[in-house]
């Protein structure tokens, strides 16, 4: 029978069938209409029960979804990146018999629409799936090459927040969404991560927080004092949805503590007004990790301890943050010199080889 949760009214489908269990969304808030929906799987799955093993990209997507992304962070990113891929390619197409062609034709489709950078989050996330389809379902994969349809990105800029800047943000930043881009300056988390974030997560005792990253990866980040600080003084939400999570602000209608909702919504247009107030131009909620990066590695001058507190698999990926290393070196070097200002130790003439007539 379909059923909705507390978290959307889009009904779902959970049922075994020849011993398999299959879930995912209805994409119907009408009950009937979703009842329909899922006896015409229970009866596909039935039809092709001889098959063995196998799902359709639909039915991949809905069940990776289901088993492993509901109720974390990315759930709603990657609910979001499964209903474009299928709106792109065929959901009713098996798994066992999807090809490199298709893989790369997805990607040239979608590539008219959007960045490189979207594109092969997509392609990566499908790959995720599909796999574990694979691995848990015990499906006939075939060798797809994900990576041949990914497509080299441009090299991501860095964008500092200035002390200036970073005054005039708060001046006229709402008072309730203080704390969220506090937080985002003193960790460089992603607006996934501090959005997602569960107070189950936050160690006071042990000064320690459990991020919970893209691609299922957990990360320890240290708490220092002032982050403590800031942490303690959070308001919680006495909303039964919603008290599990660090950040909610104020709903305008209910006046109740809600969580804030990564992308979009209330936060993205108050975030884009406050910016036009302040007068800080080409600038990004992700430029606030790139700012806690820099920060970090100029006063520590140690890439590899920044790399392992932006949570990088791969210290090269942290690479981009070296100019301040560069920039700093250069400063010193502008008050260093070889050439003595003492005349009476060696003259600086003499040293760059000239005579005096």
């Amino acid at each position: 029978m379909p059923f909705r949760t507390k978290k959307t009214r889009i009904y779902q489908y959970d049922i075994v069938v020849g011993g398999h269990r299959l879930r995912g969304s209805c994409g119907t808030e009408d009950f009937e209409a979703a009842k329909a929906i899922e006896a015409d799987i229970r009866a596909n799955a039935k039809r092709n029960a001889s098959r063995g093993n196998d799902y359709t990209l639909s039915e991949a997507l809905g069940t990776y979804i289901n088993d492993k992304i509901i109720g974390r962070p990315s759930e709603s990113t990657t609910k979001s990146q499964a209903r474009i891929i299928l709106s792109y390619m065929d959901g009713s197409k098996r798994i066992s018999r999807l090809t490199d062609a298709d893989i790369v034709q997805y990607a040239a489709k979608h590539r008219a629409t959007c960045a490189n950078s979207t594109v092969n989050r997509h392609l990566q996330m499908l790959g995720r799936a599909i796999r574990y389809m694979g691995k848990i379902y015990k499906c006939d994969i075939p060798p797809l090459d994900f990576k041949a349809a990914e497509t080299k990105e441009p090299r991501e800029r860095v964008r500092e927040l200035t002390a200036d800047e970073q005054t005039r943000l708060f001046a006229t930043l709402p008072q309730e969404f203080h704390p969220m881009v506090a937080f985002a300056l003193m960790t460089g988390a992603r607006i996934s991560t501090i959005t997602g974030l569960l107070w189950r997560d936050v160690d006071m005792n042990h000064r320690e927080i459990t991020f919970r990253l893209k691609g299922d990866e957990l990360m320890f980040f240290p708490i220092n004092a002032e982050l403590a600080a800031l942490l303690s003084a959070i308001p919680k939400s006495n909303v039964m949805e919603s008290r599990r999570y660090v950040f909610t602000r104020v709903d305008g209608h209910s006046a109740e503590r809600i969580q804030i909702v990564a992308s979009g919504g209330v936060f993205g247009t108050v975030w884009r007004k406050a910016l036009l107030d302040a007068g800080i131009d080409n600038f990004r909620f992700h430029d606030l990790r790139h700012t806690f990066a820099t920060r970090m590695l100029r006063k520590t001058q140690n890439i590899s301890l920044v790399s392992k507190l932006l949570g990088h698999t791969n210290i090269e990926t942290t690479s981009r943050y070296a100019h301040v290393m560069t920039s700093d070196l250069r400063d010193a070097m502008d008050g260093f010199s070889v050439m003595p200002t003492d005349s009476s130790v060696i003259s600086r003439d003499t040293m760059l080889g000239r005579r005096s007539l």
